[in-house]
């Protein structure tokens, strides 16, 4: 999650001047693809899907997962701002596919790190792509982060702008997993300057009207995104469907930032999504998800190695948390 000013009295902080010349390179190396968020995997609609797909798409709502949103869903480390080999390990859609037991669909990953550049023509562009893959389900973590963060006078236009997210939104048919806004005041002013983050104030106020949404809506589920990262910054225990990170141990859930989530917090992270879910499904779901944290941080890191592909694509669940 990274942001740009222009600041014209010369004093820019360093992160403002190197997410200028970040984004302003990025846009030319790839034009129309960094402000809207296209995906590295373009979706493509199979003319002649596989046993396998149909086996997969039946699985519902597993079948067929897309995931939209910034740099948290998309896989972002401040070593490699412009991404590199180690990006991979932070995409949130590898540990979503390796916490599942039952066929489906590789997760498609629609989100951008550069979605910070322009938030309403890049979620607008991740959405209708979205569509256009016919999901069964639809996960935007921090898709609305940007959407309430960065450029802002007044709390009046932060809000208003909630509101345009939250408008993308509305065309989606499916059941929907979606973050609420977290606090993150205390990531490093390198990565997000204080000017672009919202007072404590609008944060509620932008999560009270997020509840009010969703509440009108049956297929949309919400996430503790703010619990999440609430919890790792006070290095308190986190219990996910009786599977437990131990106080003392959930700071290594986030980067040094203290803003993206490292590779183990990927993994309790899409869990976090899974259980929030499944919560409101019968119960025999549960046995659908892998719970272990530390299976599916091996399995979705082996799979950003390029290592086999991860047996919860085969058809026959295996026991939850082995």
């Amino acid at each position: 999650m990274m942001t740009e000013r222009a600041d014209l009295s010369g004093s820019r902080s360093r992160y403002s001047r190197r997410a200028g010349w970040l984004a302003l390179l990025l846009l030319a190396l790839s034009g129309r693809r960094a402000v809207t968020g296209e995906a590295e995997n373009t979706l493509k609609a199979d003319s002649a899907p596989s046993a396998h797909a149909a086996r997969a798409a039946a699985n519902r709502p597993w079948g067929r997962i897309v995931m939209v949103g910034a740099s948290a869903s998309a896989g972002f480390t401040e070593s490699e701002p412009l991404g590199g080999p180690k990006t991979p390990q932070y995409r949130l859609s590898r540990y979503l596919d390796a916490a599942l037991l039952v066929a489906h669909e590789p997760v498609q990953n629609l989100a951008n790190a550069m979605f910070f550049i322009q938030p309403e023509a890049a979620g607008r562009y991740q959405i209708d792509q979205a569509l256009e893959a016919r999901p069964t389900l639809l996960v935007g973590v921090d898709f609305l982060f940007w959407f309430c963060y960065g450029e802002g006078p007044t709390d009046k236009d932060r809000l208003q702008r909630f509101e345009k997210g939250l408008k993308l939104l509305e065309a989606v048919p499916c059941p929907l997993i979606l973050g609420d806004i977290p606090d993150a005041s205390g990531a490093s002013d390198d990565m997000l300057p204080a000017d672009q983050i919202p007072s404590a104030e609008t944060m509620s106020a932008a999560n009270r009207r997020l509840k009010q949404w969703a509440a009108t809506r049956r297929q949309v589920v919400i996430v503790s995104l703010s619990g999440f990262m609430r919890t790792a910054m006070a290095n308190q225990a986190l219990t996910i469907h009786g599977h437990t990170v131990p106080e003392g141990k959930t700071r290594d859930l986030l980067q040094s930032d203290k803003l993206h989530p490292s590779a183990l917090g990927s993994a309790v992270l899409a869990l976090a999504i899974l259980d929030a879910f499944q919560s409101g499904r019968p119960a025999q779901s549960a046995a659908e998800i892998r719970w272990n944290s530390k299976e599916v941080l091996r399995l979705g890191f082996n799979a950003a190695q390029g290592a086999p592909s991860n047996p919860a694509k085969h058809d026959t669940p295996g026991p939850a948390g082995k």
